[in-house]
């Protein structure tokens, strides 16, 4: 990870599983699955924390950014936390605990920016509720709602449910400590649980 760009962060800290580096997934093709993504006892810390009374959640009335073109108006409102925004910055006092996720990503795929790490929570609404399918990160320079070339998103699933995440035409389960990456020209969408109370995620869109 370039150290100068300006989603590096501080220094390395071993929280992951090795990889098998030679196994290079496309991204493009078929998402990388990769179970145990975190070491346990770090998985147990974060976990603790988001689902702990300590850690702010902030209401959203809609599942999809309305500044984001093309915006598909919906009321399926869900909990967020920004912890890390391009052009911004670090934006939670919690980013820092979340840092060594990026690091870990960079030595299976190898990052060279990151430009938005955000955690979702989905409650369970005693139905389960598949949100518009959507690319995170669009081509601002054609005002078309392409999405951008050359990014990937990173899901990492902390909550075991019958919720989960459509990525183009497959479903994948939520299973907790699995962490899923694909490139952010294939569609997905989230889906909301009806056997936990809630469901969290971690989202990261990276170069």
């Amino acid at each position: 990870m370039d150290s100068n760009s300006q989603g590096a962060f501080s220094k390395y800290q071993k929280t992951h599983i090795p990889f098998n580096m030679s196994e290079k997934p496309d991204l493009e093709k078929d998402p990388s699955r990769e179970k145990n993504f975190l070491s346990q006892m770090f998985f147990n810390k974060l976990s603790s924390l988001l689902n702990g009374d300590g850690f702010n959640w902030f209401y959203n009335s809609t599942s999809l950014n309305p500044n984001i073109y093309p915006y598909k108006k919906n009321s399926n409102f869900m909990f967020t936390h920004m912890l890390f925004m391009e052009g911004e910055g670090k934006m939670s006092k919690w980013s820092d605990m979340f840092e060594p996720i990026i690091y870990s990503i960079d030595e299976r795929f190898k990052v060279n920016k990151l430009l938005r790490m955000k955690l979702n929570l989905y409650t369970n609404q005693n139905k389960k509720i598949h949100q518009p399918s959507h690319c995170d990160i669009t081509d601002t320079s054609d005002n078309k709602g392409n999405p951008l070339k050359g990014v990937n998103t990173s899901i990492l699933n902390f909550t075991t449910c019958n919720g989960g995440t459509k990525i183009g035409n497959k479903t994948y389960d939520s299973e907790a400590n699995e962490l899923i990456t694909f490139s952010n020209t294939i569609k997905h969408n989230g889906i909301v649980q009806t056997n936990t109370s809630t469901r969290v995620v971690l989202n990261i869109n990276w170069e």
